[in-house]
């Protein structure tokens, strides 16, 4: 179950898992936690004092700023292991803590956007644009239940659905009359000026320019993964890491389209997070159709699907091929028939809530496509 300098291990009962796997290699001696003030860091800290551990617990903000950065540099003597529990934050600032080699770093991601944890890079490092540090020993322990469970990160999912239900429909037009993909990309920054309301309301502007400035400059880092893209775009703008994670993981997969011809299908999703899937499917024998506590496959057969979902792309294509309908108007064509007559269609912003959530939003081009080929969405819209 190694990747490099990773060793990941999907458990089954959750904070109980942790406490006993950190107990059997801290040898039972002094913890010490990166949490934040959540039911995540409280569970967390229950279960290892549970087991008899010693817990120093560090509640994290919610944005690490260098200083912080800096003091992540310093741990407490006597510590046995490091343990990071819940979102990206916690996940990155354990693996950016200077720890002693023989030491472990335990990890334990509750959310989607902590998947990082099973890439060795540093994504917190405040040294340079692009991250250098990379974190050795660490030990992920994923349980795909208190994933599923964790509920979305504020304003992420709303981001998301703004962003695509004014600026998608769009980007795809610009697509089918021939335009390239950078061309689509400055096209679609103009449009981003609609997410004044919101608290990340410049992300996806932010997120574009880099990419853009990533495709002129260094075409190759592209295939870094959607990490490295909100970390350049967190660190030209002063914001933080991830705040930019979905709104970079659609840019970069926008300018993926450019090279889709030459690649394989199975390349669709965003990379970062397939590679990640991939891994715990190949070495721990997960299906990743649980991430979605569904078993249907994901994305067992392209070639099949494709075919099987001609009819719902025609559709697609003629609606927005007659008229300028923005995507909610169109939400309708990403549902099978409902199951009950009364049963009512999802609105634009519920479907991208339901997208982020399972992290499908930001894979595929065009989305209907991807939407209609993987399956994953479909049996949760049917249920309403």
């Amino acid at each position: 179950m190694e990747k490099e300098n990773v060793k990941i291990t999907v458990v089954k009962e959750g904070y109980r898992s942790l406490a006993k796997e950190t107990k059997n290699l801290a040898h039972g001696g002094r913890v010490l936690l990166f949490t934040s003030e959540t039911r995540a860091g409280d569970d967390a800290q229950a279960a290892l004092t549970f087991e008899g551990m010693q817990v120093t617990r560090r509640n994290l903000p919610e944005k690490l700023s260098e200083d912080l950065f800096s003091e992540l540099q310093k741990t407490p003597e006597g510590i046995m292991a490091a343990v990071g529990v819940g979102g990206v934050v916690p996940i990155e600032a354990t693996k950016a803590a200077h720890i002693p080699v023989a030491i472990p770093k335990i990890l334990f991601p509750t959310e989607f956007s902590a998947l990082s944890a099973s890439d060795e890079r540093v994504f917190l490092s405040t040294k340079s644009d692009l991250p250098s540090t990379r974190s050795t020993g660490q030990i992920v322990l994923f349980d795909p239940r208190v994933v599923c469970a964790s509920p979305l990160r504020p304003g992420l999912g709303y981001l998301l659905a703004r962003f695509v239900e004014e600026a998608d429909g769009a980007f795809e037009r610009l697509i089918l009359w021939g335009e390239k993909p950078a061309a689509a990309l400055r096209a679609l920054k103009e449009k981003t000026a609609v997410l004044s309301s919101l608290r990340e309301e410049n992300a996806a502007e932010d997120v574009v320019s880099a990419a853009l400035s990533l495709l002129k400059t260094q075409e190759k880092s592209l295939s870094n993964s959607a990490h490295v893209l909100a970390l350049l775009a967190a660190k030209r703008t002063g914001g933080d890491f991830s705040d930019y994670l979905f709104p970079a993981a659609y840019a970069l997969l926008r300018l993926y389209t450019e090279y889709l011809s030459s690649l394989p299908l199975e390349h669709c999703p965003p990379p970062d997070r397939s590679a990640n899937l991939r891994l715990l499917n190949a070495k721990c024998g997960l299906s990743t159709a649980l991430l979605c506590r569904k078993q249907q496959p994901y994305a067992e057969d392209y070639d099949k699907r494709w075919r099987l979902t001609a009819e719902y792309r025609e559709d697609f294509s003629e609606a927005v091929g007659e008229s300028a309908i923005p995507l909610f108007a169109l939400s309708r064509l990403y549902r099978r028939t409902p199951e009950k007559e009364s049963s009512p269609l999802l609105s634009a912003s519920d479907l991208l809530m339901l997208l982020s959530l399972t992290g499908e939003a930001v894979s595929g081009y065009p989305l209907i496509k991807h939407i209609k080929m993987t399956g994953l969405i479909e049996p949760l819209l049917r249920c309403g």
